[in-house]
């Protein structure tokens, strides 16, 4: 019973699950900010761009996981799928949101917003 405890705990963890779950979140949080004019267009580049770092670095983890499964530990495959997932929605997302970014922008520079009253 004691040898399937030591072999729990001689796993390791993927070397980039964390950092790639970081960039993925990140990636989507960022281009949330796509109402600022100018500065929200640079989010949502910067939202891909960070979005794009993690879905690459959870491809590279899911591909080491493959290549040597009973060496990691589960819950940081874990960590690497779920980076992978937000890397795809956060390029999605920020795509998007930049396309809804310039059209703000656009409107709000030419004054379009100039017949709304702010409460």
């Amino acid at each position: 019973m004691e040898e399937n405890y030591q072999q729990i705990d001689q796993k390791e963890f993927l070397p980039e699950a964390g950092s790639a779950l970081t960039f993925s979140i990140w990636g989507n949080a960022i281009s949330l900010l796509y109402m600022i004019p100018f500065v929200g267009i640079l989010c949502c580049v910067a939202g891909i761009i960070l979005s794009i770092v993690g879905l690459t670095k959870g491809r590279r983890g899911m591909e080491v996981w493959k290549n040597d499964k009973q060496r990691y530990h589960g819950g940081s495959f874990s960590k690497t799928l779920i980076a992978f997932i937000l890397g795809i929605i956060g390029i999605v997302q920020g795509a998007l949101l930049s396309i809804y970014g310039i059209f703000f922008t656009i409107l709000i520079m030419s004054g379009g917003f100039r017949h709304m009253h702010m409460f």
